[in-house]
C-alpha cells in the first residue's frame, strides 16, 4: 500500500481527533477561582511593573541618542507593512525570538490611549480585537492598582487571554497569563509617553490549560509605547517590542503573519479613533432628515445634483450629501457621515490635542480620560468631561459648547418648540369680555412630556422619541376636553345672543 505524505499541519490535526474532546471557550466566569494577595505581593507586582517600564523607557532613550544602530543587524521582514516596519531577530541561546513593530499614526495620544484603556474583561476583548483581532477569550484576575485622579490611565492588573494565532486551525490556540501596566508618564525631555507593558508571569491561580482545553501557554512580553511626533503632536510614533520565550510549536511562519496582522491593525487605529468620535456626535432619526427633493445641491461640496444622482442623508447632522461626500462608519452599526462632520469631529480632536500639549504642567497625566462604552451610536459626549483643575480650559470648554449650540440647527429647533409651548401655556377664555381663572396645576405638572425629545437632560442625545408618561397623555386628554366644552359653551351663548335680537 502506498504511503501518504502528510504535512505538519495535517498531521497534528490528525493527531488531535484522536484524543479526547477538549472543552470550549469561553470560560464560566471566575474559572481561576477567587484571587488572594498579600500587601507585600501587591506591592511586589506594582514594583515590578514600574521597574519593567523605567528599562523600557530608558532603552528607548539610548536608543534615540545613537539612532537605533543595534536594530541594524536584525532581519526585516519585507517592506513596510501597512507603513510599519516588522523587525525580528532570534536570541543568542537559539530559543527567545525578539521582535519589533515601528511605525506612525495620525492621531492624538489621548485618543489612543483611550483605545488602550480597559479595565474589564469586555474591553480587554474589544482591545484585542482592534490591536491583533485574534482574541478568543479573557478575564481579569486581580486589579492592583486602579486608576485615579491623578491618572487616568493607570491600571495595573493581572489577566489571563486566549487568542488564536491563526484563523486556519484551531491547533494554533495558546493561552497567556501575564502582569499588564498601561498608563502615561513622561520621558526625559519632558513628553508625555503612553506605554502598555505585558510581562508574563508564572501565577498559582491561573493553572494551565492544556488538558482541558488544549490551550499552550505562552511566555510573552510586550511593550508598546506611543509618543507624539517632534513636529506634529496628532502624529503618534508608535513603537512595539516584544519577545517569546522559547516558542515550542510555533513556526516562523506564523510569527511572521502574526506581526503582519497586528501591523495592519495598528495601521486601522486611527480609523477606530474617529468612529468613537463620531459615536459622540448626536444621531439623527430618519423623520429628522432633510429630505433629498428639497436639495438641488450637495451640501458639503456644492455639485449640483442631476437625474441619475445619489443622494445620501447624514446620519449626524441629516442633510443630503453626493456619493463622493458620504463616507461608511461602524458607530454600533454600519452609518453613513458626511465628510464635514468627520472633519468637525477631526478638527476639535486636534485642538484638544494641540491645547493638551501646550500646558502639560496645568493639564497633566489627568486630562487623559478614557471612554467606558463605545459601541452604542447614542454616547455622550458631555459624559466624558476631562479631570483638570485649570479655570480656563473649564471656560474655553464652555464658550465652545455655547458657540456650537448657537450655530447647531437642531438647537434652534428646540428652542423654536420651547416658544410654542410657551404660548400655550397662556391660553384662557376665547371671549374677550369674559375672564375666567383656569386651574393649571396639573397640567404644567407634566408640561415637559408633551416636547418632542431631541435629547435627554444628561446631556446626551436620543436617536429615538422618548414615550409619555400616563399622567402626561392623561392631562393632554384632559386639557384638550376642557378647551372643547369651553368653545362649545361660547358658541351656545354666542348662538342665544343673536337669536334674542
Amino acid at each position: 500500500m502506498n504511503g501518504v505524505n502528510f504535512s505538519r499541519v495535517e498531521a497534528q490535526v490528525l493527531a488531535a481527533r484522536n484524543e479526547a474532546p477538549k472543552q470550549q471557550l469561553p470560560l464560566r466566569r471566575g474559572h481561576f477561582g477567587r484571587v488572594r494577595m498579600s500587601k507585600d505581593d501587591v506591592n511586589r507586582y506594582i514594583a515590578t511593573a514600574k521597574s519593567v517600564l523605567k528599562t523600557a523607557l530608558e532603552k528607548t532613550q539610548e536608543d534615540r541618542q545613537v539612532g537605533n544602530v543595534k536594530y541594524r543587524s536584525w532581519k526585516q521582514l519585507g517592506r513596510s507593512h501597512a507603513g510599519f516596519k516588522r523587525l525580528t531577530k532570534i536570541d543568542d541561546n537559539g530559543r527567545d525570538v525578539h521582535y519589533r513593530l515601528q511605525g506612525t499614526v495620525q492621531a492624538s495620544l489621548h485618543d489612543l490611549m483611550e483605545v488602550l484603556y480597559a479595565d474589564s474583561t469586555a474591553q480587554v476583548i474589544e482591545r484585542r480585537k482592534f490591536l491583533s483581532d485574534d482574541s478568543l477569550d479573557a478575564q481579569t484576575l486581580c486589579v492592583l492598582k486602579e486608576r485615579s485622579k491623578e491618572n487616568m490611565q493607570e491600571h495595573i492588573s493581572i489577566r489571563w487571554e486566549a487568542i488564536n494565532l491563526s484563523n486556519n486551525s484551531p491547533i494554533y490556540q495558546r493561552d497567556m497569563c501575564y502582569l499588564e501596566f498601561t498608563g502615561v508618564t513622561t520621558d526625559a525631555d519632558g513628553r508625555f509617553v503612553g506605554f502598555m507593558i505585558k510581562q508574563a508571569l508564572d501565577y498559582v491561580n491561573c493553572m494551565s490549560l492544556k488538558d482541558s482545553h488544549g490551550l499552550a501557554r505562552l511566555e510573552l512580553t510586550e511593550i508598546m509605547l506611543l509618543q507624539p511626533s517632534k513636529d506634529s503632536t496628532s502624529r503618534i510614533d508608535i513603537t512595539l517590542d516584544g519577545v517569546l520565550r522559547r516558542p515550542t510549536k510555533v513556526p516562523a511562519w506564523l510569527i511572521n503573519s502574526y506581526l503582519g496582522t497586528t501591523a495592519t491593525c495598528l495601521s486601522k487605529l486611527p480609523l477606530v479613533v474617529q468612529e468613537r468620535l463620531l459615536a459622540r456626535l448626536p444621531m439623527l432619526s430618519t423623520w429628522q432628515f432633510v429630505p433629498p427633493s428639497s436639495r438641488k445641491k450637495c451640501h458639503v461640496c456644492a455639485t449640483r445634483f442631476g437625474i441619475l444622482s445619489m443622494k445620501f442623508n447624514c446620519r449626524s447632522c441629516g442633510d443630503v450629501a453626493c456619493k463622493s461626500c458620504i463616507v461608511t462608519r461602524t458607530v454600533g452599526e454600519t452609518t453613513k457621515f458626511c465628510t464635514k462632520c468627520i472633519l468637525k469631529v477631526s478638527t476639535e480632536d486636534a485642538g484638544a490635542a494641540a491645547a493638551l500639549a501646550a500646558c502639560p504642567s496645568e493639564c497633566g497625566s489627568a486630562s487623559f480620560t478614557t471612554s467606558t462604552s463605545s459601541m452604542g451610536s447614542c454616547s455622550h459626549r458631555d459624559s466624558e468631561v476631562p479631570v483638570s483643575t485649570s479655570t480656563t480650559t473649564t471656560t474655553t470648554s464652555s464658550s465652545q459648547s455655547k458657540r456650537r449650540a448657537m450655530t447647531d440647527p437642531r438647537m434652534r429647533i428646540n428652542t423654536k418648540v420651547l416658544e410654542n409651548v410657551e404660548d400655550c401655556r397662556r391660553y384662557g377664555s376665547l371671549d374677550e369680555e369674559v375672564d375666567e381663572t383656569l386651574d393649571t396645576k396639573h397640567m404644567l405638572r407634566d408640561a415637559r412630556n408633551f416636547l418632542p425629545v431631541f435629547g435627554d437632560q444628561s446631556g446626551g442625545h436620543s436617536s429615538r422619541q422618548k414615550p409619555r408618561a400616563a399622567g402626561a397623555v392623561e392631562d393632554s386628554i384632559a386639557h384638550q376636553r376642557y378647551l372643547i366644552q369651553e368653545m362649545l359653551s361660547q358658541a351656545s351663548n354666542c348662538h342665544q345672543q343673536r337669536t334674542r335680537v
